[in-house]
């Protein structure tokens, strides 16, 4: 029989497909540009290539949640976040990113490479010659991260900490954590098992940040609601 864990992954993952339906679907995430219609707040789902479902057979599963703008006052776009993420053919700003800092991570220690980029991660900033010489792997994080799909949920409230927007975001992950219950789990070839963040590794997913803790089922709800408004 069913736990109401399983049966609120199920719920999640029916209320995505239906919002795929009604925004364009899932897009890859190296094909995006600002050209596109994107809502000015939001939360985006990432899905990634060779991850699957467990318990539903041949459907992706949602290997990262993130949003924007949690602080008051501030004013960052849902896609200005996903620029920061996907960089460019050319390269990109792991320092701008935690996503790409923790791929980059995973890439430098599946390949043997940290003797190469022992500055990878360190401080906020860098000069250009260290910039110049991470250039190489930022294009790979790069090359990773394109081939992701992304499907964003709009979610126009006021930034802050109590926003809706932190709400769908800390319950997705909490829901979807691979720590707290046994469905969904990573495939033996996914790239996070790489990490040294044992969050990301325990948890499946790219995320650090809520994935111990527990989830409230009335998200759902909340989930629902803009799902329905989307479109």
């Amino acid at each position: 029989m069913p736990t109401d864990w399983q049966n609120d992954l199920d719920e999640f993952y029916s209320l995505l497909r239906e919002l795929a339906k009604r925004v364009h679907g899932w897009r890859p995430l190296g094909r995006c540009s600002g050209r596109m219609v994107w809502p000015k707040l939001g939360v985006y789902f990432l899905t990634e290539p060779g991850e699957l479902r467990t318990i539903v057979p041949g459907e992706q599963r949602v290997v990262r949640v993130g949003t924007h703008a949690l602080k008051s006052g501030a004013g960052s776009t849902l896609w200005g976040r996903l620029r920061q993420h996907r960089g460019t053919a050319n390269g990109g700003n792991h320092r701008g990113s935690v996503f790409r800092l923790h791929v980059g991570v995973a890439l430098l220690e599946k390949l043997d490479a940290r003797i190469d980029y022992r500055n990878w991660g360190v401080g906020s900033n860098a000069t250009r010659q260290v910039r110049q010489g991470e250039r190489k792997w930022e294009e790979l994080v790069s090359g990773h991260l394109a081939q992701m799909g992304v499907l964003c949920l709009p979610v126009e409230d006021e930034p802050g900490p109590g926003s809706d927007r932190g709400i769908l975001e800390r319950n997705s992950i909490a829901l979807l954590s691979h720590f707290q219950q046994p469905f969904d789990a990573p495939s033996p070839y996914w790239l996070g098992h790489q990490s040294p963040t044992a969050c990301i590794r325990e948890s499946g997913l790219w995320n650090v940040k809520h994935t111990l803790e527990r989830y409230d089922p009335a998200f759902l709800e909340l989930l629902q609601h803009y799902v329905l408004a989307a479109g």
